[in-house]
């Protein structure tokens, strides 16, 4: 039997949860036997284009969460959904309570620690009560990492037995053909580099202080990614005395033809869920440095919960440092300066990486859209 399923995010702008999600209906597209709808909560800019064959739809909901409710009731009213999977927060919320308009089963994935994602001001605290009354409500609610999925029960009080953990596919060939193109700009010899939003979670005062000791006077910093943090990393690099060894180029279409050429991939970041520059660093055979931050970097690199490293760890498929420890970050640095051990993370981050293979993660995804 043919089912109606709509795919419903915030937005389609430039992100790991946008990229997913398009990756995601875009193999629903070839396997779904019904019609598909992807509707997004705001009229922004697609930096990830939808797949051909489906309706796609944008509500205009300008961020608003009260706009989001509403517009997402009436297009369930309308279009009259049997299955509605969401990503993110609000969409997340706003499929939840538009459950009163139809009947449809109703699955949500969390892509982020959601704690960590939300804040703990009072807004913060606003925001998680609502998770905390709405998530339980789910049919079912997708954990990308098991890190998330055990903060959901123990914080969210999410039912064990509604909450899986699914990772996001990594596909690996095309990520390596990707790396073979030619990068969109002109690159130095040698250089470390992190793919993020230039945001305070990502730790990028972190990431400049711990470069700016490193041993290696003779490499560059490739920051890939965009943000509100970029004119205050760019004064702190100068005060730092690193800002001729800089690279801040934005937003690129494709990151992996300059991830392939970096040394190695370095993440600061405070706070993930599934971060999928760090596995797509993996696949393209990048020695890996990354915080031990909840909720996904020791999952992928030790295979282990997160907030146990006290100090550098040279884990199975990669390097873990503590959240925020400069000092840690910049040994680390020096560390893939060993060749040996460069190779040997090299050669582990490409064996880890298949664990991710997407035929299996959109399998394991289709099993819970069943309605």
């Amino acid at each position: 039997m043919a089912h109606r399923l709509l795919l419903l995010i915030n937005s389609l702008e430039g992100g790991g949860a946008e990229k997913v999600f398009v990756t995601l209906a875009g193999h629903l597209a070839r396997s779904h036997r019904g019609e598909i709808c992807i509707a997004t909560l705001d009229d922004s800019p697609d930096a990830y284009a939808a797949p051909d064959g489906v309706r796609r739809v944008w509500l205009d909901c300008r961020g608003g969460f009260l706009r989001s409710i509403t517009a997402v009731r009436r297009l369930v009213a309308e279009w009259k959904p049997d299955i509605v999977l969401s990503f993110l927060t609000r969409a997340n919320c706003a499929a939840i309570l538009a459950r009163g308009e139809g009947r449809f089963r109703c699955v949500v994935s969390e892509r982020i620690h959601t704690t960590s994602h939300l804040g703990t001001g009072l807004r913060g605290r606003v925001l998680q009560r609502i998770v905390a009354l709405l998530y339980p409500r789910a049919d079912r609610v997708i954990a990308v990492s098991e890190g998330v999925r055990d903060e959901l029960i123990r914080r969210y009080g999410v039912g064990a037995e509604r909450v899986v953990s699914i990772p996001n596919p990594v596909p690996v060939e095309d990520l390596r053909a990707r790396g073979r193109e030619q990068p969109a700009i002109v690159l130095p010899s040698d250089f470390l580099v992190a793919v993020g939003r230039l945001v305070p979670g990502k730790g990028g005062e972190t990431l400049l202080r711990a470069f700016a000791r490193q041993s290696n006077k003779g490499r560059a910093l490739v920051i890939l990614g965009e943000g509100p943090e970029r004119e205050r990393l760019a004064a702190l690099a100068e005060t730092l005395g690193i800002g001729a060894r800089l690279y801040m180029p934005g937003y690129l279409a494709n990151p992996q033809s300059v991830v392939a050429r970096a040394s190695a991939y370095v993440s600061a970041s405070r706070g993930e869920g599934f971060p999928n520059a760090l596995v797509e660093a993996m696949a393209l055979g990048r020695a890996v440095i990354s915080t031990d931050c909840h909720s996904g970097p020791s999952e992928i690199l030790a295979d282990r919960p997160a907030g146990l490293v006290a100090g550098l760890d040279r884990a199975p498929w990669g390097i873990l440092v503590p959240v925020d420890d400069v000092e840690a970050l910049s040994r680390a640095m020096d560390l893939v300066d060993d060749s040996v051990i460069r190779s040997d993370l090299e050669r582990a981050a490409k064996e880890r990486v298949l664990r991710y293979a997407p035929a299996e993660i959109f399998a394991r995804y289709e099993a819970e859209l069943q309605p």
